[in-house]
């Protein structure tokens, strides 16, 4: 018999938690090419070890490399550039509007101003800006201003102007308005993101490979964070072509994570690119739709209206008894969503109220009754209010659920006020989606929400808000097993991608993620505290360098066209 080839790489010194029910745990892990080749003893892998480079994991553990199933890596790179002004840094109305001053200052004088993060729940005095407010931060240049979840922004007259948005203008169809005072005269606010992508579009293109080149950095931070692979849903890119944009960066051998894109349904032409166009490393899984919009801006088609309150009324700026509208009927959503479904494509819909989420229901329950289709998967996205009839539904209909749980962290304390209390408490339930028999995955959404796996983790098993001592709804809290599934083996099956990663077993892709700790010892109050030590895709440790080969090409194919640019125009 021949002797068992030797091992490109061990993992030894630590718990290996392979997310494999068959086999839950090992002493260690073997790599050969690419892929996993053994678990087992310490003893047996080194009998086998030949020439291979041993990884001592110091006493910590070895994990599928984490997987974040909903994410904008494009508009986080993009926003990066951005004027700061959120929550996170702010604490006053005050010291937000000297930051936005400041940012007009620092730019040029026909320069776009963009800031990101306006966040009226964290910031506890910041009422909307008025036009004349925001004429008056910038007479002339064109000012942008992102709320944290960029479903509500506010633009100057100079950002009208340049836009080419006046009160003739007529609100984008889908979801979406130039909102107006009331004799019909804009008033700076722009509501949901139809509407935003008018001035978006209006904006210069940075130059050819510049915006490749952020997107390529803000890769590495996910892997510095322990994530492997992406789920990108709706990628925002100031190119005309997202597909190019993410499979040159991401496709390169040397990229630090996989990336699989769901494409707004204007950005998907079937014909042109079937489902799995793409390869290991990048494939177009999908098409993304939102039924609803944000809690935070109003546009969450929640059952009962928004409570009347100060942050409501004042900081929002809603009007008295409001409720959120979902963006279209059943039989028009059957329309949008029907194309899509007959060619194969995975359907993901941004679902917030129960409004929403029926209405999301009820199409597919049309659509699939109409045009079966086996082991679809498509996606309920965020799922604040989500109730046990509609998850059990949900399931029926083979659709599949994951939930924003960085909303109990950071926006906990304030869903009372928001929502009343008996919501605040079941909001993102993930406990009921798994009493429901569902994949559970989370995200952090980001931009909306800073990049932290072990935060949400933390947030799913505690629920315990930021600046709380106490839990929010501990009935929905879930266990640490059960949030690194969600994070893990459960996320790859959302993708598609449970054969190939998710799980340490012989054969798969060796993706993978060491942790300072073992999850499973540690206090869940600390989860947070744990360190990423590093990733490997496909065996190769991720290269988190800022000029790594493939990003000194971008930086001066940057460089040459904005040359290029300045002397020929």
């Amino acid at each position: 018999m021949a002797p068992a080839p030797a091992f490109d790489l061990v993992f030894t010194g630590g718990e290996i938690l392979t997310m494999d029910e068959a086999r839950p745990r090992a002493e260690a892990l073997a790599v050969e090419d690419g892929r996993i080749a053994a678990l087992g003893s310490e003893a047996e892998l080194r009998a086998r070890a030949g020439n291979a480079e041993f990884v001592d994991l110091e006493g910590g553990a070895l994990l599928p490399g984490l997987i974040e199933p909903h994410c904008h890596p494009i508009g986080t790179a993009v926003l990066g550039q951005a004027a700061d002004i959120s929550g996170f840094r702010y604490d006053t109305r005050a010291q937000v509007m000297e930051a936005l001053r400041d940012a007009v200052a620092d730019a040029g004088s026909d320069e776009w101003v963009i800031a990101f993060g306006w966040d009226p729940v964290l910031v506890e005095d910041l009422e909307p800006p008025s036009l004349a407010e925001l004429d008056a931060l910038a007479p002339d240049q064109p000012l942008l201003i992102l709320t944290q979840m960029m479903h509500v922004a506010y633009l100057n007259s100079a950002g009208y102007r340049a836009a080419g948005i006046d009160e003739d203008t007529p609100d984008p169809p889908g979801a979406g308005a130039f909102l107006r005072d009331a004799e019909g005269r804009l008033n700076g606010a722009i509501f949901e993101t139809e509407a935003l992508a008018e001035v978006l579009d209006a904006m210069p293109l940075p130059p050819e490979g510049g915006v490749d080149l952020l997107f390529s950095w803000q890769l590495a931070d996910y892997a510095r964070a322990g994530y492997t692979t992406l789920g990108i849903t709706g990628p925002v890119s100031p190119g005309e072509d997202p597909i190019q944009s993410i499979e040159e960066v991401v496709a390169d051998p040397t990229s630090p994570v996989r990336a699989f894109v769901y494409l707004h349904p204007e950005q998907l032409d079937p014909e042109r690119t079937p489902v799995g166009t793409g390869g290991p490393r990048f494939a177009v899984k999908g098409v993304k739709f939102s039924m609803d919009g944000s809690p935070y801006a109003g546009g969450a088609a929640f059952s009962e209206p928004y409570r009347n309150t100060p942050l409501t009324l004042d900081r929002i700026g809603l009007g008295r008894d409001h409720r959120g509208e979902p963006n279209y009927g059943v039989e028009e959503f059957v329309g949008l969503i029907t194309p899509f479904h007959e060619h194969g494509y995975q359907i993901a819909v941004h679902t917030q109220g129960e409004v929403a989420i029926d209405r999301a229901l009820d199409a597919f329950e049309i659509v699939l009754r109409e045009h079966p289709r086996a082991d679809h998967r498509h996606r309920l996205e965020h799922n604040a209010a989500i109730t046990p009839g509609q998850l059990a539904r949900a399931r029926t209909l083979g659709l599949t659920t994951s939930f924003f749980i960085d909303h109990v962290y950071f926006y906990g304390r304030a869903l009372p006020e928001l929502v009343g209390s008996p919501l605040a408490e079941r909001f993102m339930p993930m406990a009921w989606a798994l009493d429901a028999g569902h994949h559970v995955t989370l995200h952090t959404d980001n931009p909306a929400t800073p990049i932290g796996p072990l935060r949400a983790l933390r947030t799913a098993v505690t629920r315990v808000p930021r600046g709380a001592s106490d839990p929010l709804g501990p009935d929905q809290r879930i266990s640490v097993a059960d949030g690194l599934r969600a994070m893990t083996i459960d996320a790859a099956w959302q993708l598609f991608e449970e054969r190939e990663r998710g799980s340490l077993e012989p054969g798969k892709a060796a993706d993978l993620v060491w942790l300072s700790e073992n999850p499973l010892d540690v206090d869940p109050a600390e989860l947070a505290e744990i360190q990423v030590r590093g990733t490997w895709i496909d065996g190769r440790p991720a290269d988190l360098s800022r000029w790594r080969l493939a990003n000194v090409w971008l930086a001066a194919r940057a460089l040459w066209n904005t040359v290029v640019a300045k002397l020929f125009h």
